[in-house]
């Protein structure tokens, strides 16, 4: 069986999967003024390691750091630094976690310049001292032909995000793809299901024992 993860590389690696990003990442400059935030947001794990330089910050013990998602704490995780994630990853769940914690805080959103800024829009709305910043920007590839043979030859399919999926669709699908999509969030379904394609949650993407035996079990 051949899965293929079209996840951007970051520091997990599974058996079993191959990965094929479908887009690269562009570091970008920042300026961080102020170094007095209580609490940091990350919404991804790119996001962590384009601001691994001032990872030292949050290792004072009156700061907390939230991660959007599983790999994203992962990748903190792999940086010494315990993070606060929701069960379902997604801004909207980590909002849910914030609501009792936001009390005299300053935070700071560390993001990629596309990323979602529904967690800065709820900052804001509730008139909770806060700052975002863009880390880095997703660019696509020059060529996608070279790719479209290994897709053509793949059982399961998995889009991470919407960026993907939709490159997926513009750039490289052809007919005689027939493998089975599979996404990681509501948002990335729905996106899939306006392009007419059927796609399944998986429930164990953050799980390396797990994923493939899910996979296997749904084609």
């Amino acid at each position: 069986m051949i899965i293929i993860d079209t996840k951007s590389s970051d520091i997990r690696t599974i058996d079993g999967v191959k990965n094929i990003p479908l887009y690269k990442f562009k570091m970008l400059p920042y300026a961080l003024e102020n170094r007095e935030y209580t609490d940091y947001i990350f919404q991804s794990p790119q996001a962590v390691l384009n601001f691994s330089k001032h990872l030292n910050l949050l290792r004072n013990n009156n700061t907390k750091a939230y991660a959007i998602g599983d790999t994203t704490k992962n990748t903190l995780s792999h940086f010494g630094i315990d993070s606060i994630s929701p069960i379902i990853p997604g801004s909207e769940e980590l909002i849910k976690r914030l609501k009792d914690r936001m009390l005299d805080k300053k935070f700071l959103i560390i993001k990629g310049s596309d990323g979602l800024n529904l967690i800065f829009k709820f900052l804001e709305e509730n008139n909770i001292n806060s700052d975002e910043i863009s880390v880095y920007e997703r660019v696509r590839l020059e060529d996608y032909s070279s790719l479209k043979e290994d897709f053509e030859g793949a059982d399961a399919i998995i889009f991470p995000s919407v960026y993907a999926a939709d490159i997926f669709f513009e750039k490289i699908y052809t007919k005689n793809i027939n493998a089975k999509l599979f996404c990681i969030s509501n948002r990335i379904l729905n996106q899939l299901n306006k392009r007419g394609y059927k796609a399944k949650i998986l429930e164990n993407y953050f799980s390396k024992s797990e994923l493939i035996q899910e996979i296997k079990k749904s084609i």
